[in-house]
This record gives structure tokens, C-alpha cells and sequence, in this order.
């Protein structure tokens, strides 16, 4: 009963006070529900992107896959700091698209830049289909803190039940505002909570220091630090490494969520200094990954691998700990699902509901849909948890073979003059069909020399836009001055850059 309380006050305050604040004075609108009446300063908007990218992935399944894997989990430290590369050329222009046009989601975009309505409902469908996978990893994570804090009293289904009323009953009401104030009390947990188990882990688990961790892990578990790691009949080879980096970078910035997320910032210079920091959460995986090598030394023969961080908490350490571990655990795993079911519903309602099926309707229609559309999202992703034994990891690979598939159509839609809808149309169905036939009928191909499925897939759709774009009619110079900036915008931008330097 200690760590259950402690763990819900946490959660039960967090997320009310942060959805009291984030009502208060406010008109609940479809702008103000969706991006925040897109006012977000500095901070604000780096803890609401922080909280996106630290999600029960970076906390569960980093330390999963360091227990399960070794060396293959190492590819998340390349993650964030890569990604910011690319994130510090086009967030800004992303935002000064989404300001120009008065659009917040991605799918409005192609909408505007290819002059075709279709090609945007496919890339929305696309976005969804990627968010899903997201959302059940998220589920996935809170079914299992709430069964560890419980001790296994609580069976799955009933986890995953209750996982979901708390989601729905957080994001409902107050929008992304909400998610963002409960990003900052998530964040400061998770760094408190990740310093004070690194600070203490020796002693508590009785392995000494970290050096004599690492000493421990290479007597017993010789292989974990070089590919494919602990589990050498499963082809984490270098090329899967390297492909996967290359397949999950490109896939970064084109989760829906971002283009969204971006539209709140209140300029492009809280967007610019928001890329150039964010890289330094990625040092919090070193802590992940050392408490996952210390679970396996501690509790080599754990049935599920997801649990290994908060199963080692439960094992050694005091059961009031165990409760803050859990609270800031939950709140890792709420936050961001919010903002994930956010997202969907936003383009469900906007790009499909109203761009398909009832155009002339009003803005307070599109809010009560996206609202009913979030539902019916958590009712799937529920569905997917509890018919799914998938690691943590392999969820979000599967979700970033999706997403990436947008990564072609819109670097291209930024840079190049030339490429078209119908490139893009027939680049991503090539991409989802190249992700989708190796999964259907679990064939490794030997071209691929056991590739990322998702990367050889990404390559395949690349080749196939640029072939269509070069044979069929560009877009107008109208649709091609939404992607790409004027030589003035480009001057407004080497500004903000030389202010940063």
C-alpha cells in the first residue's frame, strides 16, 4: 500500500493541478486544445518536446534492451543528438509554414504543398497507423509499473484497463497546455529519480561501483558490449545497426506529433535554442543502460525484460522509493500519450472527418470529434497491448518503420523544386508495402544482409519518389513556395542562426 499511494498521489496531483492550470482563463478552442494557442516560450516548449522524447521507451525499454541485448540498445544514445541535427535545419521552417498558414498539423501541410487533397488523407492514414503502435507502447509501459508496484496483485488486463481510464481522463478536458505542464514535474522526477538509483546502486544492490558494474558484466556476460550482444543467434549485426540509426533518424522529426508540437512555440528562436539542447538528455541513457546491466547481474532470469529497471527498484530498494519510482514512472508514460492521442485525434478530425466527409463543419463539431476519436484510439491500442508480447523497443521500431515512410515527401517537399504528389503517392505505398511484406511472411532477405527492414524499405520509397517526380508534371510555383523559402526567409534564418553561434 506504500507504493501505491505514493505513486497515485503523485500521478493524481501532477496531472490534476497541471489540468487545472491549464484551463484556468482559458477559451477551450480547437487551437487552444491542440497546439496551445501556439504561445509557448522557452521553457515551456522544451519540456513539452522533452516529454515526448523521454517517454516509457527511453526509462523501460532502454534498461529492457541492455538486459536483454547489450550492445544493440546502444543505437539509442546515437538517437536524440542525430536527430537534433536535422531538427535544427527544418523545425524552424516548419514553424514559419505553420505561422504563414495558419496550420497545425502535418497532413494540412502536403495539403498545401502538393495542392492535393487525397495525397494529404493518405499521409495522415500513414501518421495514425505509426501513432498506434506509439500509444500501445506507452500502454505497455504503464500496465507494467502498475503491476510492479502492485506487486503482481494486479493481472494485465486490469493494468492495461486502468492505464487507459487515466490517459483518457487527463488528456480529455485541458489539450496539449496540460501535457506540458506536466512534462516539467515528469521531467524533474525522472532526472532525480534516475541520479538518485545510479548514486545508490551499488550499495543497494551490493555491486559495488559503477566501474566494478561494468567489471562484472564483462566476466560474466563477455559479449554484451560488442555486436550482436548477448543473444548472438539474432542478427544485431553491424549493418542493423548502422541502418537502423540512419532509418530512425530520418523517422524523428516526421512523427505527427512534432509538426504539432512545434506549431506551439511562440517564434522561431524558441525553436532553434530547443534544438540546440535537447541533445543533453540523451546523457540520461547512460544511467538507464547501467541500471538495466545491474537488474541482469542482480535478477538474471526476469519472464519479461520491459520490467527489469522497476523490478531491480522492487528488489532492493525501500518500498516508499519504490512509490516515487512508480509515480514519476506513470507520469513518463502519461505525458507523453497525451500528447500522442492529441496528435491523432487532431488529424483524425481535421485531414480525414473534415477534409473527407463534412468540409463545411464548424470548428467546435471538429473538437467534439477529435475528442470521440481519441477513444476509439485508446480502445485499439489497448486491444494491441494486451494481444501483444513485443519488447518495448521492437514496438517503437515497428511504429519508426511506419513514420519514417513520410521522411521522403517531406525532406524533398523542403529542398527540391521537382517533386510531386504523384511521387510521393506512389513512393510511400512502395514503403509501406516494403515494411509490411517482410513482417507478413518473416522473410529475411539476404539483399539486405539482415538491414532494418524499415531502412531498406525507406531507400526503396526514396528511389520510387524521385522516379514518379521526374516524369510527371511539377506543382505549381504557388504550392512549391509553401516548402521552400524565399531568399529573404533564407536570410531570416542565417540570422537566427549567427544570434545562436
Amino acid at each position: 500500500m506504500t507504493a501505491f499511494v505514493i505513486s497515485f498521489v503523485i500521478l493524481i496531483l501532477t496531472t490534476g493541478l497541471s489540468t487545472y492550470l491549464a484551463i484556468r482563463g482559458k477559451k477551450m478552442d480547437m487551437k487552444e486544445w491542440a497546439i496551445g494557442g501556439g504561445s509557448f516560450g522557452t521553457l515551456l516548449f522544451w519540456f513539452l518536446n522533452a516529454g515526448e522524447i523521454f517517454t516509457t521507451f527511453a526509462f523501460l525499454g532502454a534498461s529492457g534492451w541492455a538486459y536483454s541485448y547489450g550492445a544493440p540498445g546502444f543505437y539509442i544514445l546515437a538517437n536524440v543528438a542525430l536527430g537534433y541535427v536535422l531538427g535544427y535545419w527544418f523545425l524552424p521552417r516548419i514553424w514559419e509554414i505553420s505561422k504563414r498558414y495558419d496550420i497545425y498539423t502535418q497532413a494540412d501541410y502536403f495539403r498545401l504543398r502538393f495542392e492535393n487533397r487525397w495525397l494529404a488523407v493518405l499521409l495522415a492514414i500513414i501518421g495514425i497507423m505509426a501513432l498506434i503502435p506509439y500509444m500501445q507502447l506507452q500502454f505497455t509501459g504503464l500496465s507494467l509499473i502498475i503491476q510492479v508496484v502492485f506487486h503482481g496483485a494486479v493481472n494485465k488486463n486490469m493494468a492495461v484497463l486502468v492505464s487507459g481510464l487515466i490517459i483518457l481522463a487527463f488528456v480529455f478536458t485541458a489539450g496539449l497546455r496540460s501535457t506540458a505542464f506536466a512534462a516539467v514535474v515528469k521531467d524533474a522526477f525522472m532526472i532525480l529519480v534516475l541520479v538518485a538509483v545510479t548514486v545508490s546502486l551499488g550499495a543497494m544492490t551490493h555491486l559495488g561501483s559503477i566501474g566494478h558494474i561494468f567489471s562484472l558484466m564483462h566476466q560474466k556476460h563477455p559479449s554484451y558490449a560488442r555486436l550482436p550482444g548477448l543473444k548472438p543467434k539474432v542478427h544485431y549485426t553491424s549493418l542493423w545497426f548502422m541502418s537502423t540509426i540512419m532509418m530512425t533518424n530520418v523517422g524523428y522529426w516526421m512523427w505527427p506529433q512534432q509538426f504539432q508540437f512545434t506549431a506551439s512555440a511562440k517564434s522561431g528562436d524558441t525553436v532553434r535554442r530547443n534544438a540546440i539542447f535537447q541533445p543533453l538528455y540523451a546523457l540520461s541513457y547512460f544511467f538507464i543502460l547501467l541500471i538495466g546491466f545491474a537488474a541482469l547481474l542482480t535478477l538474471p532470469h526476469l519472464k519479461n525484460s520491459n520490467s527489469a529497471l522497476l523490478a531491480l527498484i522492487a528488489h532492493s530498494y525501500p518500498q516508499w522509493f519504490l512509490g516515487v519510482v512508480g509515480g514519476a514512472a506513470m507520469l513518463i508514460a502519461v505525458v507523453p500519450c497525451a500528447g500522442l492521442l492529441l496528435t491523432l485525434g487532431t488529424i483524425f478530425s481535421k485531414n480525414i472527418y473534415r477534409g473527407v466527409f463534412a468540409p463545411k463543419s464548424s470548428d467546435r463539431t471538429v473538437l467534439s470529434v477529435s475528442r470521440i476519436a481519441i477513444v476509439v484510439a485508446t480502445a485499439i491500442s489497448l486491444w494491441l497491448t494486451l494481444n501483444s508480447s513485443s519488447t518495448i523497443v521492437n514496438i517503437l521500431l515497428v511504429a519508426y518503420s511506419a513514420v519514417s515512410q513520410i521522411g521522403p515527401a517531406f525532406i524533398l517537399s523542403l529542398l527540391w523544386r521537382r517533386v510531386t504528389a504523384a511521387g510521393v503517392l506512389v513512393g510511400s505505398i512502395v514503403g509501406l508495402v516494403g515494411i509490411t511484406v517482410p513482417s507478413v511472411i518473416h522473410f529475411e532477405t539476404s539483399i539486405a544482409f539482415t538491414m532494418n527492414h524499415g531502412f531498406v524499405a525507406l531507400l526503396l520509397n526514396i528511389i520510387a519518389t524521385v522516379f514518379v517526380s521526374l516524369i510527371t508534371p511539377k506543382p505549381s510555383e504557388k504550392a512549391i513556395e509553401v516548402g521552400i523559402a524565399s531568399e529573404e526567409q533564407r536570410r531570416g534564418a542565417y540570422t537566427g542562426v549567427a544570434a545562436d553561434i
